[in-house]
């Protein structure tokens, strides 16, 4: 028996189910599943945030110091709340994508996938400071 246009629907709804029950550890379908935008930054999670300073440690601590802390005010990623409060997320993950060469920050989207940025992000979030 054909399906027909009354009960499409209810077949999307059940491959929405099924997409989401067989490909959770996607991260696109976590983010469909859960109603999270593209933008928005992971939950916090003690195994993203310990990968994130890993990471963090290997890949930018040689311009922003070990731990995200160095002596040039403008390299201190810890006060990235401070300067830039609710765009936090937004201007790290265009900054660290797009780069800013005129400032020696290279474009890094082009060599970190999606996670490794979220979770470099996610252990950014727990070094925060509140004074600059």
């Amino acid at each position: 028996m054909p399906v027909t246009l009354s009960k499409a629907p209810i077949w999307g709804f059940a491959v929405f189910v099924l997409f989401g029950a067989f490909a959770a550890d996607s991260e696109e379908a976590a983010k469909s599943i859960s109603g999270l935008s593209a933008g928005s930054p992971p939950a916090e999670n003690p195994a993203a945030i310990k990968e994130g300073h890993s990471l963090f440690n290997q890949t930018c601590a040689h311009c922003h110091g070990p731990d995200a802390s160095t002596g040039q005010p403008e390299r201190n990623l810890r006060h990235l709340r401070v300067r830039y409060g609710a765009d936090m997320h937004d201007v790290f993950e265009t900054t660290v994508k797009n780069g800013r060469p005129d400032k020696g920050m290279p474009v890094w989207g082009e060599v970190l996938d999606t996670k490794t940025i979220a979770s470099i992000y996610s252990y950014l979030e727990t070094v925060q400071e509140d004074t600059e």
